[in-house]
């Protein structure tokens, strides 16, 4: 009888060192899931800095470029000089109103941003008071300059035509006038266009200077004298 029950209690002993046998194996499993989940944990953790910081830079770096080099600046528009290029014609002493007179302004452009200037279009306008005596524009073609490179200065010539029949009306006394004080008289150029970075920093502009002078006779010569120009209005377009 004890013999029957040792040999029955002999398969309970074996399963008990079976199962005592395995609690290693399954301490090692969990031991490896918790690394692999503490490594993927890490490389989330980088790949999220990493990502922040790039965007941290590349902002970084967009603010540094809208204040230095893409900070568009309005370009500088000066009138250097007003002349004839072909004068009023006199006929017995008086204005020969079968002919026009031309006018020649030179003009500078000045571009101080680091990328073209794109003129459109350049016009010219002359005032006896507040009437218009003279005008003329030019387009953008092949013989106007169509762009003033970074950091560069163009200079252009504009004429302008004097109608003298206009200018004959508005004035009755133009010889006393041109032999005595002068004519007062106004010109105003203004310059359109545009000036662009990679397609994402854009600004056009129009530029306009108010120049005032004398036209006066000197030695049977008509000559613009005395010639005063304002600081220049810009208006965005």
């Amino acid at each position: 009888m004890a013999k029957c029950n040792e040999d029955q209690a002999k398969p309970f002993a074996a399963l008990s060192l079976a199962t005592l046998s395995d609690q290693p194996n399954e301490d090692h499993y969990h031991h490896h899931d918790q690394t692999k989940h503490v490594h993927s944990r890490t490389k989330l953790v980088l790949c999220c800095g990493f990502i922040a910081a790039l965007a941290l830079l590349i902002a970084v770096t967009f603010i540094v470029l809208s204040l230095t080099v893409c900070h568009l600046r309005n370009p500088k528009l000066t009138v250097d000089s007003i002349s004839f290029v072909q004068p009023l014609e006199f006929v017995n002493g008086q204005v020969n109103s079968n002919r026009n007179a031309t006018v020649s302004v030179m003009i500078s452009i000045r571009n101080p941003n680091w990328a073209s200037f794109r003129m459109i279009d350049a016009t010219v306008t002359n005032y006896y008071g507040q009437l218009v005596v003279a005008g003329g524009s030019v387009r953008r073609n092949e013989t106007f300059p169509q762009k003033v490179r970074a950091k560069r200065t163009v200079k252009m010539n504009l004429t302008a035509e004097i109608v003298t029949t206009k200018l004959l009306e508005s004035v009755p006394g133009l010889m006393e006038d041109l032999n005595g004080k002068g004519l007062d008289m106004r010109s105003s150029v203004a310059v359109s266009g545009k000036v662009k970075i990679m397609k994402i920093f854009k600004k056009s502009v129009y530029l306009k200077t108010d120049c005032s002078m004398k036209m006066m006779s000197n030695s049977s010569k008509i000559t613009f004298l005395d010639m005063k120009c304002k600081k220049q209005h810009v208006h965005p377009i």
